[in-house]
C-alpha cells in the first residue's frame, strides 16, 4: 500500500539517556553521523514498550513522544537494492521520502528530523500508565523485552514464572511499587 500521502495520527516514541534528550528537546533530532542496521535515520516507534526498552527510567533514561507532520511524505514499502548498512540511506536518497515505516510500526525510520513536530518529554508516570495501556491492548500473551518484560509480567500475575523476581524480590518489589503509584494498581484489571 503506497502511504505518502495519508497523514499519521498516532504518537511516535523515542527511548534514549535523560542527558541525549535534554539535547534533542534543545536542538531536535538529527541524523546519525554513523550508520547501523538502519542507516543513518531516526529510529521511533509506535510502541511505547519498545521505546521504553531503550529508555528505562529507572537506568537515567526516559521517553520522547513526537509526531510526524501531516505533510510528511513516508511508506511502509521498504524496497531496498541489497542488505547493506547503506540500502537504507540509499533507499532514502532515490525514492526522496522523508519516513519509513517498517516492521508493522515497531520501527519508524525519519530521514529528514523536520517533518518530527511537537517532540516533547514523557514523565515516568505518564510513559508507565502508556506502557499498561499498552499491555491491556496487547494482551498476556505479547512477549517484551528488557525491563518491559518484568513489568508486564507483573501486570499479568506472572511473577512466579519470572526467575529474576526469584533471585531479586526486592527488585520485584520496586517495580510493583512503581506500577501501583504510577498506574494506580500493580495488576491488570483483566487478569
Amino acid at each position: 500500500m503506497d502511504t505518502t500521502t495519508s497523514p499519521v495520527t498516532c504518537p511516535l516514541y523515542h527511548g534514549t539517556r535523560a542527558v541525549s534528550a535534554r539535547a534533542i528537546l534543545r536542538e531536535g533530532f538529527r541524523r546519525s553521523r554513523s550508520r547501523n542496521h538502519t542507516g543513518t535515520g531516526i529510529c521511533l516507534s509506535e510502541s511505547i514498550s519498545v521505546a521504553y526498552e531503550y529508555g528505562m527510567y529507572e537506568t537515567g533514561g526516559c521517553v520522547l513522544e513526537a509526531r510526524l507532520s501531516p505533510t510528511a511524505r513516508w511508506t511502509d514499502r521498504f524496497d531496498a537494492e541489497g542488505n547493506s548498512k547503506d540500502a537504507w540511506d540509499d533507499f532514502f536518497i532515490r525514492s526522496g521520502l522523508d519516513a519509513l515505516r517498517a516492521f508493522d510500526g515497531n520501527v519508524w525510520v525519519i530521514w529528514n528530523p523536520g517533518v518530527l513536530v511537537s517532540l516533547r518529554r514523557l514523565g515516568h508516570r505518564e510513559a508507565i500508565q502508556r506502557l499498561c495501556n499498552e499491555f491491556d491492548e496487547d494482551g498476556p500473551e505479547c512477549a517484551y523485552n528488557a525491563l518491559v518484560s518484568d513489568y508486564a509480567d507483573i501486570w499479568w500475575k506472572r511473577e512466579t514464572s519470572n526467575e529474576c523476581f526469584t533471585r531479586f524480590p526486592d527488585y520485584r518489589q520496586q517495580l510493583m511499587a512503581r506500577l501501583q503509584r504510577f498506574a494506580g494498581r500493580a495488576h491488570s484489571t483483566k487478569v
